[in-house]
């Protein structure tokens, strides 16, 4: 429950933010996508990205424990 941890576990450091700031952001069904990015560092990149990591309900069972819930 660390900051670092979450922002790790839900792939808050991909580049996902422009997707999902229309329409909401809640409420929505997790999915992957390919993207291509432009890197001044590397270059071109393609990579799978995976949007709206924080709808998804698989770690819900651990956090009931962690609470004791």
């Amino acid at each position: 429950m660390r900051p670092a941890a979450i922002e790790s576990r839900l792939k808050l450091r991909n580049p996902i933010y422009e997707k999902t700031a229309a329409y909401g952001h809640m409420g929505r069904e997790p999915y992957v996508e390919k993207r291509v990015f432009e890197s001044p560092y590397k270059g071109r990149v393609e990579k799978e990205v995976e949007f709206f990591t924080w709808e998804k309900l698989d770690y819900v069972d651990q956090v009931k424990e962690a609470f004791n819930l």
